[in-house]
């Protein structure tokens, strides 16, 4: 082998060396945007969980009260915002319940009363209140509602087998 060629082949050889180190390069900052994505993907999920069991804890739990007939499977519900008011102590506040999620109710008194209550079965309702001065100032407030249906325990069986 001549220098030439010695030369060459030391050359070729920096040049794959220098292509392997930065292939090795690219392979790690792969590595890590991977790594990155999936501490991203935990921390979303965390968060939406998070969230989920916050909205969770928010629902009020209303169960209907087991009373032998299994055609009652309702229970009364109330909204109440009637201790709302205004600091101002003259303007006249207007109520609006409306009805966001879940089977229709019909609220009675009507939908413009402070206090609303309707007949639920088991399942969730969500309702959102506004609450307006006159002047355009309006407040809103959302309430989720989980009615548990009637509980029915197993009747316990007791069968015997008598000789006389």
């Amino acid at each position: 082998m001549d220098n030439r060629t010695a030369v060459l082949f030391l050359v070729l050889c920096m040049v794959v060396l220098l292509g392997l180190l930065e292939l090795e390069k690219m392979w790690q900052q792969d590595q890590q945007v991977k790594k990155d994505a999936r501490l991203i993907e935990m921390n979303i999920a965390q968060e939406m969980q998070r969230k989920a069991d916050e909205l969770e804890a928010k629902k009020f739990e209303i169960h209907i009260n087991h009373d032998g007939r299994p055609e009652t499977n309702t229970a009364t519900v109330t909204l109440d915002a009637g201790l709302s008011y205004d600091p101002n102590k003259v303007d006249k506040l207007t109520h609006k319940w409306i009805q966001t999620a879940g089977k229709t109710v019909f609220l009675e008194p009507n939908s413009s009363s402070s206090k609303v209550s309707f007949k639920a079965g088991p399942g969730e309702y969500t309702f959102e209140i506004e609450l307006s001065d006159g002047y355009g100032s309006v407040v809103k407030d959302t309430k989720i509602i989980k009615v548990i249906g009637e509980p029915n325990d197993l009747p316990v069986l007791e069968t015997r087998v008598l000789s006389e």
